[in-house]
C-alpha cells in the first residue's frame, strides 16, 4: 500500500503540467498574471509558472495541471478575455525564455545612432562586434580623426543595415 502525504495543493498524482494560452486585454498582461497568481494561492490551485512576454501582446502562458480550474478562475478576472483551446508544447515558447542578445541584430558595417552616453545623437559605422561582452566598436562619422569607440549594444540603434547599402548600389 502506498501512502500519500496530504498537501495544501491539489496536485494530481503523476500528471504532467500543460501550458495554456490566455488571451488578455492588450497592455494588461502583467496585471492579469498577477491576479491569476494571487487567486491561485487563495484557491489552492497549483500553478508552477506564468509567462508574460513583451514580444507577444495580448497573451500570457500559464503552466498548470487542470484546464477547467484555470478556465473557472479567469472568468472572474476582468482583464482576461478567454483561454485558447488546447495546450502548447514547450518547444514553441522556449525562445521567449532565453534573453535576446543586445548585439544579435547588429552586423559589422551597419550604420548606427548612439542613443545614450556622451555621443548621444551621433551616427557611426560598426567596425567590430564582441558577442561575449555584448559590446560593439564603432567609428563616428562626424569625428575629424576616426577613433574606434567601444560601447554596449544597448547604447545604439541601427539606422541602416549593411545589406540595404548593397541593394542600393545594385539598382
Amino acid at each position: 500500500m502506498i501512502s500519500m502525504q496530504n498537501t495544501d495543493f491539489e496536485e494530481p498524482a503523476e500528471e504532467k503540467t500543460k501550458i495554456f494560452t490566455i488571451k488578455t486585454q492588450v497592455g494588461k498582461e502583467q496585471n492579469t498574471a498577477d491576479l491569476i497568481n494571487s487567486r491561485a494561492g487563495k484557491s489552492k490551485v497549483k500553478i508552477p509558472s506564468i509567462l508574460v512576454t513583451p514580444e507577444l501582446r495580448g497573451y500570457i502562458f500559464v503552466e498548470a495541471y487542470d484546464k477547467e480550474r484555470i478556465r473557472d478562475m479567469i472568468k472572474t478576472i476582468s482583464y482576461a478575455r478567454n483561454m485558447l483551446e488546447g495546450d502548447i508544447p514547450i518547444d514553441q515558447i522556449e525562445h521567449f525564455l532565453v534573453p535576446a542578445s543586445a548585439v544579435a541584430k547588429i552586423a559589422e558595417g551597419d550604420v548606427v545612432e548612439m542613443i545614450s552616453g556622451p555621443f548621444r545623437g551621433e551616427t557611426a559605422k560598426v567596425t567590430h562586434i564582441d558577442d561575449t561582452k555584448e559590446e560593439i566598436t564603432v567609428e563616428l562619422f562626424e569625428s575629424v580623426v576616426p577613433i574606434p569607440i567601444t560601447v554596449r549594444g544597448e547604447q545604439v540603434r541601427v539606422i541602416k543595415r549593411k545589406e540595404e547599402k548593397k541593394e542600393e548600389k545594385e539598382e
